[in-house]
């Protein structure tokens, strides 16, 4: 049984574009869990749902997280394989199904879908970057094949139950990168447990290089308070950061610069990308 698990934290204005396409998708259940909103969010779940048998909405009273907004929906939820979506993740036909499918080949205990982002503003550095750079494994990576964990973005995957319980579910304590830090719980579960689904979602609200370089400074906070090893390298880098945090102090003043003067192009595509990495050190070593 395949339930589908949504946690939103006032998306009155996204749900309206991503509501259609999860409440057709081809799973068994389907969970919106509303995380304490303060807008018409709820009103948007309660419309959704009223003419869908296998669709319910879970109520938190007060804003808990997305990690812990996650861990409820799973509470609430009855299916052995369990598919995460974000609010703002708008899943073509057939996902659901592509990513619990990813499940098969034996020692798969996670699946994730690639991300296509919905750029609207190409003059913004980081819309650009991101055009140009989409998150996620190769293109050269086939569905059904292993990835790295530090490819584990929570808001389009699938888990087995029984590996969500054994990691210990999203950590509650992590504020931002819950989905990195539950995917190194998972790789403790099975080293090469994750699959890339035969499946690709649209990702709305990029949002602009002033949002990336605060998710950023959230992610190099939350890193740096993770206790245990990281898969990939990534995070343990800035866990760790010793010089890098101080060479990105040094670097950041030139990185910004150049994104405000350079035209889009790749030079100022790699300068986005750097400056979002010298923003999660720097944030690093302040925690």
């Amino acid at each position: 049984m395949t339930s589908v698990i949504i946690p939103v934290y006032n998306g009155a204005e996204i749900l309206p574009t991503t509501i259609p396409a999860v409440m057709t998708l081809d799973a068994d259940e389907v969970v919106w869990v509303d995380d304490g909103s303060g807008d018409g969010t709820s009103d948007l779940l309660v419309e959704a749902v009223a003419s869908v048998p296998s669709a319910r909405v879970v109520r938190l009273p007060a804003n808990r997280g997305r990690a812990a907004a996650r861990n409820a929906g799973v509470a609430a939820a009855s299916g052995d394989v369990l598919i995460f979506f974000d609010a703002d993740v708008e899943p073509r036909p057939g996902a659901a199904r592509a990513l619990a499918a990813a499940l098969g080949p034996e020692g798969a205990v996670a699946s994730v879908a690639r991300l296509d982002p919905v750029v609207t503003d190409l003059t913004d550095p980081y819309q650009d970057y991101v055009a140009n750079h989409p998150r996620g494994p190769s293109p050269s990576v086939r569905p059904g094949e292993s990835v790295d964990w530090r490819f584990f973005l929570s808001g389009a995957s699938a888990v087995r139950r029984e590996a969500f319980v054994a990691a210990g579910g999203f950590p509650e304590a992590v504020p931002y990168g819950e989905d990195v830090a539950f995917a190194c719980r998972l790789s403790r579960v099975q080293g090469d447990g994750l699959r890339l689904a035969d499946a690709t979602v649209r990702l709305h609200d990029v949002g602009d290089l002033a949002r990336a370089l605060g998710h950023a400074r959230q992610f190099g906070a939350a890193a740096a308070t993770f206790d245990e090893p990281c898969p990939g390298g990534g995070v343990d880098s800035i866990r760790e950061a010793g010089w890098r945090s101080r060479a990105a102090g040094v670097v950041e003043p030139a990185l910004h610069t150049a994104i405000r003067v350079l035209p889009a192009c790749r030079t100022r595509r790699l300068a986005v990308r750097y400056l979002l990495g010298a923003t999660a050190l720097r944030a690093a070593r302040r925690a």
